[in-house]
């Protein structure tokens, strides 16, 4: 894959395959903390694309999905904020997110949007495997595969895998399968992750890489603060999940269910 523009700053925005006349995302919020603190990170400011910029970018990765055999999403603790579980690295009192009740009880918590939208890329044969971060269970509670998930960091509901702390090794199992489909993705969809230096994001760097040296489709990137990666994302989109997945099922042509139970104080999307 060749870049439309030489301008690092640029593409770091907007990606690789942006179009010269994208517009660069605008600054939303402001943050004087990192996001990861002691690890590779930046300041937590928040960024937003315009809505033609945000359309746009989900098309050529409607485009890219279609392509693709082995699509991959990779997710983080961004994807569960809409269904009230807080994460980490949202540090702007003005940010665009809605913080989750303090009191939610996080094991009767409910899928966001963006877990249902990837049931549905799912079903659609678009996406082949979910490495999730997370603990909550909510992909399964949208209705997502056990056996195309990967839960590489443990899970509340399962006794047979653990969550694992910060500084400890991955499960054997986990970390075998992480290892294949690193080897075998072709584009990975990262959402609402910092990707601050995890083992897990061996599977996000590996795709951009390899399509820097002409190999796949690359990394397409959702967050609303900035990565590590951007700089070698195919795509960099900077908008709230539940906003940018719904987009992306209608490029494809998918529709989420019509009644969906969701967290009755959603983010905004």
């Amino acid at each position: 894959m060749k870049s439309k523009t030489n301008n690092e700053d640029y593409s770091a925005f907007n990606g690789i395959l942006a179009d010269p006349n994208w517009a660069l995302p605008k600054k939303v919020a402001d943050s004087k903390d990192e996001a990861r603190p002691g690890y590779t990170t930046y300041l937590a400011n928040e960024y937003l694309d315009s809505d033609e910029v945000l359309k746009a970018k989900i098309k050529v990765l409607a485009n890219l999905i279609k392509q693709s055999k082995n699509f991959v999403v990779y997710t983080g603790a961004g994807i569960s904020m809409s269904s009230g579980i807080n994460d980490y690295a949202t540090k702007s009192k003005n940010s665009v997110t809605k913080k989750g009740s303090e009191t939610i009880n996080r094991l009767k918590a409910l899928p966001s949007l963006s877990h249902y939208a990837l049931v549905e890329l799912y079903k659609a044969k678009y996406l082949k495997h979910w490495i999730q971060q997370n603990h909550d269970g909510l992909a399964q509670k949208a209705g997502y595969p056990q056996k195309d998930l990967n839960e590489i960091h443990g899970s509340w509901f399962d006794k047979k895998n653990q969550v694992v702390l910060m500084d400890d090794k991955l499960k054997p199992e986990n970390h075998k399968l992480l290892l294949e489909w690193e080897d075998k993705c072709d584009l990975c969809l990262s959402l609402g992750t910092s990707m601050s230096g995890m083992n897990s994001d061996r599977v996000a760097s590996t795709a951009g890489a390899r399509a820097l040296k002409g190999e796949g489709f690359g990394l397409v990137i959702i967050n609303l603060q900035k990565t590590q990666y951007d700089e070698y994302s195919s795509v960099r989109i900077f908008s709230t999940l539940d906003k940018a997945m719904p987009l992306l099922l209608s490029e494809l042509e998918l529709k989420l269910p019509k009644t969906l139970p969701l967290y009755d104080n959603p983010m905004l999307w």
